[in-house]
């Protein structure tokens, strides 16, 4: 089975060298390296150039469109039968590669997988240290979703799956289209329309790549890595759910992420018929004309709506999964939490 890593590039030049000799020092050899460089302006052609010579494995392209054209265009110059996606700013560790080639040949069901993540966050002078405020959540998060059945359950909870750690099937990336261009983030938006499209997901239960977070990084520069765009995703894909179509939805959870997941429903067309709550000055108000209920309406209303927790701390969504289960739903079936 024929493995490429492919890895587009777009002004690197203080992460790039790393990045490539983390994939090239890996333990598995046996891989077609193809780099696309995304309009860079800064020194990331030379060192792309002098990587090439030294390494024949390296295939260099340029792109002048969209960084989504730019990633397409790295999987489909590649030969692989699995694609394993490198960002530019991160580290594999040396048995990436080895191991999830293993994990798919084991598991021929799934269509990719990933890994679990150390993420770590790069001040000045290249300074290291841990990650901390949501992307430490983010980091316990993602590390605990790791079966088919808990990436598919929490989908909507965030990407499940972070995508320099991914490892597709070209037979997958040809059969979804590659990478579409939406208002929210390409890679969440694949991974949903992957699952979606009934494939899915799983890890191998290691950590295999160090994942970094710095200022300049494209999450936090670029308007469709913004958290609001990936609630804009999260309701889009519920919205084409046919039971939430057919029923309308609850939301458990009053606060800002209720009301703004309320709302993008609603411009999906949803009917968000109710609120719950456990905050009592919340309850008997209205939220846009939406009734705001107790926690008792939890189980009042199984089997009329379909239940969507939407609160942001572990400890809440905790909560709300009690209330959920206690009430007989079933989360991924008529039960969502997002966050």
């Amino acid at each position: 089975m024929k493995v490429s890593v492919v890895m587009p590039a777009h002004n690197a030049e203080r992460t790039l060298s790393a990045a490539i000799e983390s994939i090239l020092s890996q333990k598995w050899t046996e891989f077609d390296f193809v780099i696309v460089d995304h309009e860079s302006t800064d020194e990331t052609p030379q060192i792309l150039r002098s990587a090439a010579r030294q390494d024949p494995r390296i295939s260099l392209h340029r792109h002048e469109g969209t960084f989504v054209e730019a990633a397409n265009l790295a999987w489909q110059k590649s030969s692989g039968d699995l694609i394993a996606r490198m960002d530019s700013d991160d580290l594999a560790h040396p048995d990436r590669l080895a191991k999830q080639i293993t994990f798919l040949k084991n598991n021929p069901d799934l269509a990719a997988c990933g890994t679990l993540v150390s993420i770590v966050k790069r001040g000045e002078n290249e300074f290291v240290v841990a990650a901390n405020g949501g992307y430490q959540r983010y980091e316990e998060w993602v590390n605990s979703v790791i079966s088919p059945d808990a990436i598919f359950r929490e989908r909507f909870v965030d990407s499940p799956l972070p995508n320099p750690t991914a490892m597709i099937r070209r037979s997958v990336l040809e059969e979804l289209g590659g990478y579409a261009d939406p208002p929210w983030a390409e890679d969440y938006d694949f991974w949903l329309r992957l699952l979606e499209a009934n494939h899915q997901l799983g890890k191998v239960d290691e950590i295999l790549l160090d994942w970094f977070d710095a200022p300049e990084r494209s999450t936090r520069q670029i308007e469709r890595y913004e958290l609001t765009r990936f609630q804009e995703a999260k309701a889009h894909f519920l919205s084409r759910l046919d039971p939430i179509r057919k029923l309308g939805v609850t939301i458990c959870g009053a606060g800002p992420i209720g009301k703004e997941m309320a709302r993008f429903l609603n411009l999906e067309e949803i009917e968000v018929t109710a609120f719950c709550e456990v905050n009592e000055r919340q309850i008997g108000n209205r939220i846009s004309g939406i009734p705001v209920f107790g926690q008792e309406a939890v189980a009042e209303r199984n089997g009329e709506t379909i239940l969507i927790g939407a609160v942001g701390q572990p400890g809440a969504r905790a909560r709300i999964r009690h209330l959920a289960e206690d009430a007989g739903y079933v989360e991924g079936d008529d039960f969502f939490c997002v966050a």
